[in-house]
């Protein structure tokens, strides 16, 4: 489990929490990038044998996708990688659940995700329906956007749900995700899903949402953890929040616009593959087709 945390009280809780609720907690291994400040303490995960930390100081933290790419360098040869935040709650048997889903799915290189419903630190949270990630549209400035939708018949369904877009609360794969679709650490924050989504579809991987809940997510975090940019807006710093975002979302364009860039797209399908089963053309800002609830499975689109 790769887990980015940058000055957040949740980070403990959420760790102790994915292993007590685990089916076979003794299978997992966390690879955790502790972004801390003085006073920060990892209590009783300093010691635990089923935690690995990459520690650094606050001052030396770079943004999101740098962050993913340390905890993704602690991987220790599982059979599979789950990407999540440092602020989640978990259902029983979370583990089981995804495994069981992934080995559902109507594809050779299936890639789960989902998008975290709230919880509130301290209160037990409620169950609700699973979601899948919809496109929501372009801004002003032609940055696209997501948003969640309910899986409605999901009580009828055992297969995963067609998708295609990513969530950094949840990506989970087997391992091959993390060689072939390595974390960007250029990318500070703003496209780093869209970026995982395009490239991960263009390897071969198949995206699909969980029909049973998984987790839930800490949405907001005031008084739990101090966000990246709060420490990082001085001009005065070699590396304010703002210059490094406007270099990421550079990074991002270009991967939309040149394929063959570094941290680009991979050899079994192109962005235009890509755009056309979504139905955005990123470079435009604009929906080539309807949104439609529900993706069809990929293998299906292309078959003759």
């Amino acid at each position: 489990m790769a887990i980015p945390a940058y000055r957040d009280a949740e980070l403990v809780p959420t760790v102790l929490d994915a292993l007590s609720t685990a089916a076979s907690p003794e299978s997992l291994t966390f690879g955790i990038c502790w972004q801390r400040a003085d006073g920060d303490d990892l209590g009783p995960l300093r010691s635990h044998p089923r935690v690995r930390v990459a520690e650094f100081d606050y001052r030396e933290a770079r943004g999101l996708g740098w962050a993913r790419a340390q905890a993704a360098s602690l991987y220790d040869g599982s059979d599979y990688v789950l990407q999540l935040d440092s602020h989640h709650r978990f259902v029983p048997g979370w583990d089981r659940l995804l495994i069981s889903q992934l080995a559902l799915a109507p594809s050779d290189k299936p890639l789960l995700s989902t998008w975290g419903p709230h919880y509130v630190p301290g209160s037990v949270p409620s169950p609700v329906d699973p979601v899948k990630i919809v496109f929501a549209g372009f801004d002003d400035e032609g940055k696209p956007w997501f948003n969640q939708r309910p899986i409605t018949d999901w009580r009828s369904r055992t297969e995963p749900a067609p998708g295609g877009f990513v969530c950094g609360h949840l990506i989970f794969a087997r391992a091959a995700l993390l060689e072939e679709v390595p974390s960007d650490p250029l990318i500070y924050f703003f496209g780093e899903e869209t970026s995982t989504a395009v490239r991960a579809f263009t390897w071969g991987w198949d995206i699909f949402a969980p029909v049973r809940q998984v987790l839930w997510h800490q949405w907001g975090g005031a008084g739990t953890r101090t966000k990246h940019w709060e420490d990082h807006a001085d001009p005065a710093l070699d590396r304010p929040w703002w210059r490094i975002e406007a270099r990421s979302r550079r990074r991002v364009q270009a991967l939309l616009a040149n394929p063959t860039a570094e941290m680009g797209c991979g050899p079994v399908r192109t962005l235009a593959d890509y755009q056309a089963y979504v139905g955005v053309d990123f470079a435009g800002g604009i929906v080539t087709r309807p949104i439609v609830e529900e993706f069809p499975v990929y293998r299906a689109m292309v078959t003759p």
